[in-house]
Order: structure tokens, then C-alpha cells, then sequence
């Protein structure tokens, strides 16, 4: 009994392996997708009245995600159904088919063998009228600011009206952009569209302008032929309205938070008397106001702030901090590199503060030269941003002084006793020349001069070419912003460590003094970038010690 037992499992078992799927063992890999041997509709077919599509293959295949990878224009929603069974697919659209209307469905993805995943390669076009629309847009999507290709992003088309709005209305016709950002919108009538592209990180078709990245063309087209090479330039606004979220007390501090990031804003308390300090957070919607009301209750003052699309929000709060004592921040001052330029004998050094400063002492900082010669900084020597979180110096210096030349003499260098290294010039603040609103003292800064030779660094030479208000840029390859400058057509960017940059202009059309994005209520698009390319087409410029570039030509 026991034997038959087991010999009944052993068949059952191989029975079950042999009933498996699975991909083959050895030889050479699949790469040849599924074939359509058939499909009802058949392609181009017209005067279709069922909402069923039915698809058979030359081999077994399976579904992925078909609800994302299946594009059907006009949309028809996400209500769709798919089936598979062995080498057929059924694609029930679940919607009422418009009349005289040209369908297009791409299965992009959906469709893949399974063995090693190979998608099918099925384009299907229908018409439920006489004919099959023919018209096409083609073109690409990159990012209005660094022209990086927008992969997988959805390409939407809308019939134009007044009140169709990317922010509120779903479009008709979609795709999708490949890897290169390239895009074709296809079987198409002739009509008035607007066209945009978006990433649509929630699949609902819908524009959000708080999480996701998007562009649209300003003019709307009028179809009448096929259109090619339309670029789309992505940005990231929000254009919902700026709102005061809350206004709290927070630990020892009283926070205002906002729906947006501002570009700017104003604290003024309505009794003049009083002085309020605050400081933007690096999230750039929170204004943090430290408490100098010392034995008031609250204070009443005006808020004013400003976002990207220069939409003003001004209100009256009162301020108001724990009566009892609360945990405090902790005080943080960092510098930038201390250094002085050969070229123009600039002395520059930048300090960063986690608080608003209340007193600096200049007399307590000074540039020392050694034990026995300092020079002495004034007031006019420094430069704080409006909050008193951010301070620069810039001062003119005599390099003589600071690096005085070695006037020993080959003998006397031989003659001369071995000793400690001789220290360089630093610029020195001692302890206590820093205190924050809260009464912190920063740490005293022993900071050395780097003194940056002219042939250690590079220069490159700008040639601009254009009618219109305008600023260049040259920023790093990760983007970082070295230096720019404004309506100068011919100058040259000195000073430059050795690295390679990239060089580009704005075409500042607002005349704002910034690079701004699109605005699709205004149906202004963002305000055009040109990088400059070399022969090659390249955007990077490598530049290395003791070079100078040549004028770079921009054209606009």
C-alpha cells in the first residue's frame, strides 16, 4: 500500500514539472518577439462599430502591465480590460467608440514572450467612419534648463477651447517619449490642438503642477499637414495660488509656513519700535522669526511674501513664543575658501550663519601677516545679505604685503639654518567678534590665504551676439553656477579653476534679471537658453591651467 502510495506521488510530481512553463535550458537566447499573425479589427480597418480587439501571435505570450503600457487615443480611460489565453489577446476598451473617429492603440510594452520577456512590436489603427485620419506630430521633449531628453514622459494633445485648461481637463491624445525624449503622435484629423507634455507620475492624465515636471507649447497648432520637429521645454512651477498654511509657535520660535516656495518675503512689525529678525529655511516655504518681544505677550506684523510667478500674499499676524523656556538651535557658522586673486588682488571669503547675526565686531577681525604685522578691517569691508545670515568680505590688498617677495640669496639659503616652516597670511576673527540674535558667540576663525596665481587658473573669453537683454552663465557639469554676467557682450570669465564648464545664455525677456519658466495661463513658454557648442556639438568646454579660451561666439 505504502509503495503504491509513493508511486503515485513520483508520477503526480513529474506530471506538475512537466506541466510548467519555463524557459529552455541552453543554446542560444531568444530575441525574436512575438509576431501578430492576426487581429479584429485588422489594421486600418474602417466602419468598426465593437469595442473588442482581439490579437493572435505566432507563440505563447504573456501580459505586463497593461494598463500602463497600453496607449489609446482618443483616451478612452484607464476603465480598459485585458486578457491573454495561450497565443490571443483580448482588449475590451470598456467605452462607447466615437463616431467617425480613427482610433490608434499602441501596446508598447504589454505584449511579451515567456521566455525572455521580448515585447511584440504592435501598433493598431482603426476608424469607426469611411477613412482612417493620417495627419502626424513628431518631435522631442527635454528640460528647458539643462536640454537633458525627457524619457517616458506623456505627450498629450487636446482640441483647442477657451475654458480647456492642462491643469484641470485629461487630453484626447497621448504617447509617450522614448529614451532620446522623441515623441510621434499619430492618425491624427485636422483640427485646432493645444500640445504638451508632462510627467505624469499619477496616470490621470492631468497636469500637477506641485509634483510634476511639464511644458507645453505656447501657440496652438492648427492642423491642416503633417508637423515635425515640435520641441517641448519642461519645467517645474506650481501655479496653484500661494496660501499661508499655519503660523506657530515652534519649540523657542514662531514659524510661518507657506503652500509654495517664495522668492522673496518681508517681516515688518507694526510697532516700530521693535526689531524682528528672521531667516528663509532651506525647504524655502517656512520663515522662521526669532523672539525679541522680551516682556510682550505678542506683536502684530505685516507679512509679505512673493513666489515664482510673482504672486503677492500680504497679511497681519501676531507673533507669539512659549512664555517658558524651549529648546533652542543650535548655532552653526561655516566659511567658504579664504583666497586672494593674483589677477586683481581681491581678498574674498564668505561666511554662512545658521541665525541671524546681532553684533559683529570688526575691530575684533584682521588679516595677519605674522606675529608682529596685522591689517586691520573695517565695516566697509564686509557685506551682509538682508537677513544678517550670510556675510562677505572684499577687500583690495597690496600682495606685496600679504606675500612679500624672498629676497635671500642663493648663499644664504644654503648658509641658513634649518627651522619651522614659515606660516602664511590669515584672516583671523577671535572669538566673541560673532554673536547671533540668541546670543551665541561663534568659534574664532584662524582661516589661511590661498593665494591663487594667475597661471594656475584658466579664462575664457564670451562673444555675444544678440538684440535682446540677455545673461551668461558658465556653471560647472553638475551645474553649479561659478559666475555670470548681464547685457555684456564681449568679457571674459576669469579666474577659473581648472575644469570643464559648460556656457550658456538666457534670453531675459521680462528683463527681471533671472531665468524664468513658462506659464501656461499666460501662454508664456520659459524664457529661451542657448548653450554654447563647440564643433563637435558638445556643451562641455575642459579648460586647463594657464589657458585662455579664445572668444566663445553666442548667437541669439
Amino acid at each position: 500500500m505504502k509503495i503504491r502510495w509513493l508511486y503515485f506521488v513520483l508520477i503526480s510530481s513529474l506530471l506538475c514539472q512537466c506541466a510548467k512553463q519555463t524557459s529552455p535550458t541552453g543554446g542560444p537566447t531568444d530575441e525574436t518577439p512575438p509576431a501578430l499573425e492576426r487581429s479584429n479589427p485588422k489594421h486600418e480597418q474602417t466602419n468598426v462599430k465593437s469595442s473588442k480587439i482581439e490579437l493572435t501571435f505566432n507563440e505563447a505570450i504573456q501580459l505586463n502591465n497593461a494598463r500602463e503600457q497600453i496607449i489609446i487615443t482618443p483616451s478612452v480611460g484607464k476603465k480598459f480590460e485585458t486578457t491573454f489565453n495561450k497565443r490571443s489577446v483580448t482588449l475590451d476598451l470598456k467605452a462607447d467608440l466615437q463616431e467617425n473617429t480613427t482610433y490608434n492603440i499602441n501596446f508598447r510594452e504589454a505584449i511579451q514572450d515567456i521566455t525572455e520577456k521580448n515585447p511584440a512590436i504592435v501598433k493598431l489603427a482603426f476608424s469607426t467612419g469611411s477613412y482612417i485620419d493620417s495627419l502626424s506630430i513628431n518631435g522631442r521633449v527635454q528640460d528647458a534648463l539643462t536640454e537633458k531628453d525627457q524619457n517616458n514622459y506623456t505627450v498629450a494633445l487636446a482640441e483647442a477651447s477657451d475654458t480647456f485648461s492642462i491643469f484641470k481637463h485629461p487630453a484626447s491624445w497621448i504617447t509617450v517619449t522614448n529614451k532620446k525624449g522623441q515623441y510621434a503622435l499619430e492618425n491624427l484629423k485636422a483640427g485646432t490642438y493645444v500640445l504638451y507634455a508632462f510627467d505624469d507620475n499619477n496616470r490621470n492624465l492631468i497636469v500637477d503642477s506641485k509634483s510634476e515636471q511639464y511644458g507645453f507649447l505656447s501657440q496652438q497648432i492648427n492642423l491642416t499637414k503633417n508637423v515635425d520637429s515640435v520641441k517641448l521645454r519642461t519645467f517645474k512651477l506650481d501655479v496653484n495660488k500661494l496660501k499661508l498654511i499655519s503660523a506657530r509657535t515652534t519649540f523657542a520660535y514662531f514659524d510661518i509656513r507657506f503652500s509654495k516656495s517664495l522668492i522673496r518675503y518681508s517681516v515688518t512689525p507694526i510697532d516700530s519700535t521693535v526689531t524682528v529678525y528672521s531667516s528663509l529655511q532651506p525647504d524655502l516655504t517656512t520663515v522662521k522669526l526669532y523672539n525679541t518681544i522680551s516682556g510682550l505677550d505678542s506683536l502684530q506684523i505685516r507679512v509679505s511674501a512673493t513666489d515664482s510667478l510673482n504672486s503677492t500674499l500680504d497679511t497681519l499676524l501676531y507673533m507669539k513664543f512659549p512664555k517658558k523656556e524651549a529648546t533652542r538651535d543650535k548655532f552653526v557658522a561655516t566659511v567658504v575658501k579664504t583666497f586672494v586673486n593674483e589677477s586683481n588682488s581681491i581678498l574674498s571669503s564668505q561666511f554662512r550663519f545658521s541665525k541671524p547675526i546681532s553684533n559683529f565686531y570688526t575691530d575684533s577681525t584682521f588679516i595677519e601677516i605674522d606675529s608682529l604685522t596685522r591689517i586691520p578691517l573695517s565695516q566697509e569691508d564686509y557685506a551682509w545679505e538682508r537677513n544678517r545670515t550670510q556675510l562677505t568680505l572684499t577687500k583690495k590688498v597690496d600682495l606685496n604685503v600679504l606675500f612679500p617677495p624672498d629676497t635671500s640669496t642663493a648663499e644664504s639659503k644654503k648658509t641658513k639654518s634649518p627651522g619651522p616652516p614659515k606660516k602664511g597670511p590669515a584672516l583671523i576673527l577671535t572669538k566673541g567678534s560673532i554673536v547671533s540674535i540668541e546670543m551665541d558667540t561663534a568659534q574664532s576663525f584662524n582661516l589661511p590665504i590661498s593665494y591663487i596665481k594667475k597661471e594656475s587658473t584658466a579664462a575664457i573669453e564670451i562673444n555675444v551676439q544678440t538684440k535682446e537683454d540677455f545673461i551668461v552663465q558658465v556653471s560647472t557639469r553638475s551645474g553649479t553656477i561659478v559666475d555670470e554676467r548681464k547685457n555684456q557682450k564681449i568679457f571674459v570669465f576669469e579666474n577659473l579653476p581648472p575644469d570643464t564648464y559648460q556656457v550658456r545664455m538666457i534670453i531675459d525677456i521680462n528683463k527681471n534679471g533671472r531665468w524664468d519658466p513658462g506659464d501656461f495661463r499666460t501662454k508664456t513658454e520659459p524664457e529661451p537658453i542657448i548653450y554654447y557648442r563647440n564643433a563637435k556639438g558638445l556643451k562641455e568646454t575642459p579648460v586647463r591651467a594657464n589657458w585662455h579660451l579664445n572668444p566663445l561666439l553666442i548667437t541669439y
